[in-house]
Protein backbone atom coordinates (compact mmCIF):
# COMPACT_ATOMS: atom_id res chain seq x y z
CA UNK A 1 0.00 0.00 0.00
CA UNK A 2 2.63 2.54 -0.33
CA UNK A 3 1.74 4.02 -3.59
CA UNK A 4 -1.54 4.22 -1.76
CA UNK A 5 -0.14 6.50 0.72
CA UNK A 6 1.80 8.77 -2.12
CA UNK A 7 -1.45 9.00 -3.45
CA UNK A 8 -2.63 10.14 -0.27
CA UNK A 9 0.11 12.33 0.34
CA UNK A 10 -0.78 14.42 -3.27
CA UNK A 11 -4.46 14.68 -1.83
CA UNK A 12 -3.17 16.37 1.09
CA UNK A 13 -1.16 18.87 -1.52
CA UNK A 14 -4.59 19.66 -3.39
CA UNK A 15 -2.37 17.80 -6.20
CA UNK A 16 -4.96 15.43 -7.94
CA UNK A 17 -8.22 15.30 -9.39
CA UNK A 18 -10.92 12.73 -8.82
CA UNK A 19 -10.28 10.75 -11.77
CA UNK A 20 -6.85 10.34 -11.83
CA UNK A 21 -6.83 8.93 -8.40
CA UNK A 22 -9.98 6.32 -9.11
CA UNK A 23 -7.28 5.36 -12.36
CA UNK A 24 -4.64 4.97 -9.72
CA UNK A 25 -6.71 3.19 -7.39
CA UNK A 26 -7.59 0.34 -9.99
CA UNK A 27 -3.90 -0.53 -10.27
CA UNK A 28 -3.64 -1.22 -6.45
CA UNK A 29 -4.22 -5.06 -6.19
CA UNK A 30 -5.46 -5.05 -2.41
CA UNK A 31 -8.26 -2.65 -3.77
CA UNK A 32 -8.94 -4.89 -6.51
CA UNK A 33 -12.27 -6.48 -4.89
CA UNK A 34 -13.19 -2.69 -4.13
CA UNK A 35 -15.22 -0.27 -5.96
CA UNK A 36 -12.83 2.36 -5.70
CA UNK A 37 -14.93 5.10 -7.52
CA UNK A 38 -17.35 4.99 -4.81
CA UNK A 39 -16.62 7.37 -2.81
CA UNK A 40 -19.06 6.75 0.29
CA UNK A 41 -17.68 3.15 -0.25
CA UNK A 42 -13.91 4.78 0.32
CA UNK A 43 -15.24 6.25 3.42
CA UNK A 44 -16.47 3.05 4.91
CA UNK A 45 -12.86 1.79 4.64
CA UNK A 46 -11.97 4.28 7.03
CA UNK A 47 -10.00 7.25 4.34
CA UNK A 48 -11.97 10.53 5.05
CA UNK A 49 -12.52 11.74 1.92
CA UNK A 50 -14.12 14.75 0.59
CA UNK A 51 -14.60 16.00 -2.58
CA UNK A 52 -13.40 19.61 -4.06
CA UNK A 53 -14.41 20.54 -7.09
CA UNK A 54 -12.65 18.22 -9.70
CA UNK A 55 -10.05 17.44 -6.87
CA UNK A 56 -10.38 15.60 -3.73
CA UNK A 57 -9.54 16.64 0.18
CA UNK A 58 -9.06 14.94 3.16
CA UNK A 59 -11.08 15.91 6.28
CA UNK A 60 -8.56 15.43 8.80
CA UNK A 61 -6.14 18.03 6.72
CA UNK A 62 -8.52 20.93 8.17
CA UNK A 63 -10.35 19.24 11.44
CA UNK A 64 -9.34 20.66 14.30
CA UNK A 65 -7.26 17.85 16.93
CA UNK A 66 -9.55 18.85 19.66
CA UNK A 67 -13.05 17.60 16.77
CA UNK A 68 -11.13 14.50 15.50
CA UNK A 69 -11.81 11.07 16.66
CA UNK A 70 -9.05 9.31 17.66
CA UNK A 71 -8.99 5.40 18.28
CA UNK A 72 -6.37 3.71 20.71
CA UNK A 73 -6.05 0.23 19.53
CA UNK A 74 -4.19 -3.18 20.30
CA UNK A 75 -4.62 -7.04 19.84
CA UNK A 76 -3.02 -9.70 20.89
CA UNK A 77 -2.51 -12.53 18.73
CA UNK A 78 -1.52 -16.19 18.66
CA UNK A 79 1.39 -15.65 16.21
CA UNK A 80 3.48 -12.46 14.35
CA UNK A 81 2.02 -13.30 11.04
CA UNK A 82 -1.39 -12.86 9.83
CA UNK A 83 -1.48 -14.88 7.21
CA UNK A 84 -0.85 -17.85 9.15
CA UNK A 85 -1.98 -16.88 12.60
CA UNK A 86 -5.20 -14.57 14.07
CA UNK A 87 -6.65 -12.02 16.06
CA UNK A 88 -7.28 -13.52 19.62
CA UNK A 89 -8.18 -10.12 21.49
CA UNK A 90 -8.76 -6.17 20.66
CA UNK A 91 -8.84 -3.59 22.62
CA UNK A 92 -9.59 -0.19 21.97
CA UNK A 93 -10.59 3.41 22.96
CA UNK A 94 -12.24 6.33 21.17
CA UNK A 95 -11.62 9.34 22.66
CA UNK A 96 -12.67 13.07 21.08
CA UNK A 97 -11.85 16.50 22.50
CA UNK A 98 -9.47 14.45 25.16
CA UNK A 99 -12.03 12.48 26.81
CA UNK A 100 -13.23 8.63 25.88
CA UNK A 101 -16.15 8.28 24.10
CA UNK A 102 -16.46 5.07 23.83
CA UNK A 103 -14.38 1.49 24.28
CA UNK A 104 -14.13 -2.04 22.66
CA UNK A 105 -13.21 -5.15 24.32
CA UNK A 106 -13.71 -8.55 23.70
CA UNK A 107 -11.75 -11.99 23.01
CA UNK A 108 -11.84 -13.65 19.80
CA UNK A 109 -12.92 -17.70 19.14
CA UNK A 110 -9.43 -19.75 18.39
CA UNK A 111 -8.43 -23.08 18.55
CA UNK A 112 -4.49 -22.52 18.47
CA UNK A 113 -3.07 -20.63 21.41
CA UNK A 114 1.02 -21.59 21.69
CA UNK A 115 1.96 -21.63 25.52
CA UNK A 116 4.49 -18.94 24.83
CA UNK A 117 1.51 -16.38 24.48
CA UNK A 118 -0.06 -17.79 27.32
CA UNK A 119 2.76 -17.03 29.58
CA UNK A 120 3.18 -13.64 28.14
CA UNK A 121 -0.18 -12.81 27.41
CA UNK A 122 -2.37 -14.97 30.70
CA UNK A 123 -4.86 -15.81 28.09
CA UNK A 124 -6.19 -19.59 27.98
CA UNK A 125 -7.88 -21.45 25.03
CA UNK A 126 -10.58 -21.91 28.19
CA UNK A 127 -10.65 -17.59 27.28
CA UNK A 128 -11.20 -18.21 23.50
CA UNK A 129 -13.76 -21.25 23.53
CA UNK A 130 -16.90 -19.34 23.42
CA UNK A 131 -15.76 -15.91 22.05
CA UNK A 132 -17.17 -14.57 19.13
CA UNK A 133 -15.83 -15.68 15.98
CA UNK A 134 -12.91 -13.31 13.80
CA UNK A 135 -15.47 -12.28 11.16
CA UNK A 136 -17.98 -11.03 13.66
CA UNK A 137 -15.57 -9.57 15.93
CA UNK A 138 -13.86 -7.52 12.86
CA UNK A 139 -17.03 -6.51 11.79
CA UNK A 140 -17.90 -4.87 14.93
CA UNK A 141 -14.31 -3.34 15.33
CA UNK A 142 -14.76 -1.82 11.08
CA UNK A 143 -17.92 -0.28 12.64
CA UNK A 144 -16.41 1.01 15.82
CA UNK A 145 -13.42 2.63 14.05
CA UNK A 146 -15.37 4.45 11.02
CA UNK A 147 -13.48 6.88 9.52
CA UNK A 148 -11.19 7.58 12.96
CA UNK A 149 -7.17 7.87 13.13
CA UNK A 150 -6.30 4.59 14.13
CA UNK A 151 -3.70 5.22 16.71
CA UNK A 152 -1.40 2.53 18.19
CA UNK A 153 2.31 1.65 20.18
CA UNK A 154 4.10 0.89 17.03
CA UNK A 155 1.43 1.62 14.71
CA UNK A 156 2.49 -0.56 11.72
CA UNK A 157 2.47 -3.78 13.42
CA UNK A 158 -1.57 -3.58 15.04
CA UNK A 159 -2.66 -1.46 11.96
CA UNK A 160 -1.04 -4.13 9.41
CA UNK A 161 -2.37 -7.13 11.26
CA UNK A 162 -6.34 -5.69 11.47
CA UNK A 163 -6.04 -4.60 7.65
CA UNK A 164 -4.86 -8.06 6.65
CA UNK A 165 -7.30 -9.96 9.03
CA UNK A 166 -10.57 -7.48 7.31
CA UNK A 167 -9.03 -7.99 3.86
CA UNK A 168 -8.88 -12.00 3.80
CA UNK A 169 -12.21 -12.25 6.27
CA UNK A 170 -13.81 -10.47 2.21
CA UNK A 171 -14.23 -6.45 4.49
CA UNK A 172 -11.37 -4.82 2.19
CA UNK A 173 -8.53 -3.27 3.94
CA UNK A 174 -8.00 -0.19 6.13
CA UNK A 175 -7.72 2.96 4.95
CA UNK A 176 -7.60 4.84 7.62
CA UNK A 177 -5.31 7.85 8.72
CA UNK A 178 -2.84 6.65 11.43
CA UNK A 179 -0.25 7.36 13.99
CA UNK A 180 2.34 5.89 15.66
CA UNK A 181 2.42 7.14 19.92
CA UNK A 182 6.29 5.79 19.82
CA UNK A 183 7.47 8.38 17.43
CA UNK A 184 4.99 11.23 18.95
CA UNK A 185 6.23 10.45 22.44
CA UNK A 186 9.73 10.62 21.17
CA UNK A 187 8.93 14.37 19.31
CA UNK A 188 7.29 15.13 22.65
CA UNK A 189 9.94 14.30 25.53
CA UNK A 190 12.97 12.75 26.63
CA UNK A 191 12.73 9.17 27.95
CA UNK A 192 15.18 6.33 28.49
CA UNK A 193 13.06 3.77 26.24
CA UNK A 194 9.75 4.02 24.97
CA UNK A 195 8.31 0.55 25.56
CA UNK A 196 4.99 1.10 26.90
CA UNK A 197 5.90 -0.50 30.41
CA UNK A 198 8.69 2.05 30.93
CA UNK A 199 6.48 4.77 29.94
CA UNK A 200 3.99 3.91 32.42
CA UNK A 201 6.99 3.78 35.07
CA UNK A 202 8.03 7.27 33.76
CA UNK A 203 5.09 8.54 34.41
CA UNK A 204 4.21 7.14 37.38
CA UNK A 205 0.97 5.20 36.49
CA UNK A 206 -1.03 1.50 35.99
CA UNK A 207 -3.42 0.69 34.75
CA UNK A 208 -2.94 -3.26 34.92
CA UNK A 209 -0.96 -6.28 33.60
CA UNK A 210 0.78 -4.97 30.37
CA UNK A 211 -0.13 -7.65 27.23
CA UNK A 212 -3.80 -7.77 27.30
CA UNK A 213 -5.71 -5.60 24.32
CA UNK A 214 -7.56 -2.89 26.46
CA UNK A 215 -4.85 -2.10 29.26
CA UNK A 216 -2.26 -1.81 26.86
CA UNK A 217 -4.89 0.45 24.60
CA UNK A 218 -5.39 2.68 27.92
CA UNK A 219 -1.83 2.80 28.07
CA UNK A 220 -1.09 4.15 24.82
CA UNK A 221 -4.71 6.34 24.85
CA UNK A 222 -2.78 8.24 28.55
CA UNK A 223 0.46 8.03 26.34
CA UNK A 224 -1.34 9.99 23.46
CA UNK A 225 -3.21 12.22 25.58
CA UNK A 226 0.15 13.26 27.80
CA UNK A 227 1.85 14.38 23.43
CA UNK A 228 -1.18 16.41 22.86
CA UNK A 229 -0.20 18.59 26.37
CA UNK A 230 2.91 19.36 25.22
CA UNK A 231 2.12 19.71 21.61
CA UNK A 232 4.04 22.99 19.58
CA UNK A 233 1.51 25.83 19.37
CA UNK A 234 1.35 25.75 15.25
CA UNK A 235 -0.04 21.99 15.31
CA UNK A 236 -3.84 22.24 15.21
CA UNK A 237 -5.06 20.38 12.44
CA UNK A 238 -5.09 16.72 12.35
CA UNK A 239 -2.61 15.83 9.12
CA UNK A 240 -0.26 18.87 10.56
CA UNK A 241 -0.38 16.24 13.94
CA UNK A 242 0.03 13.24 11.66
CA UNK A 243 2.95 14.73 10.09
CA UNK A 244 4.69 16.28 13.09
CA UNK A 245 4.64 12.37 14.55
CA UNK A 246 6.49 11.02 11.72
CA UNK A 247 10.31 10.36 12.10
CA UNK A 248 12.55 12.69 10.34
CA UNK A 249 13.40 11.13 6.90
CA UNK A 250 16.80 9.96 6.09
CA UNK A 251 18.72 11.80 4.00
CA UNK A 252 20.10 9.42 1.04
CA UNK A 253 23.88 9.31 0.82
CA UNK A 254 25.56 11.09 -2.08
CA UNK A 255 27.22 8.70 -4.47
CA UNK A 256 31.31 9.58 -4.66
CA UNK A 257 31.91 9.89 -8.25
CA UNK A 258 35.65 8.52 -8.70
CA UNK A 259 38.44 9.89 -11.09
Amino acid sequence: MKYFDTLVEKIKQNRITKEFFFDELKSIKSLEDIDVEDIENLRLLGLPLLINGDNLALKTSTADIRNQKFCIVDIEANGSKPNEFQIIEIGAVMIQNGAEIDRLETFVQADLLPESITILTGITLGDLKDAPPLGLVLEKFRLFLGDAVFIAHNVNFDYSFISASLQKAGFGPLLNRKLCTIELSRKCFVAQKYGLGFLMEFFDVSFGEQHRALVDARMADYVFKQCLSCLPNDITTTEELIEFSRPPKKKKKKKKVSG
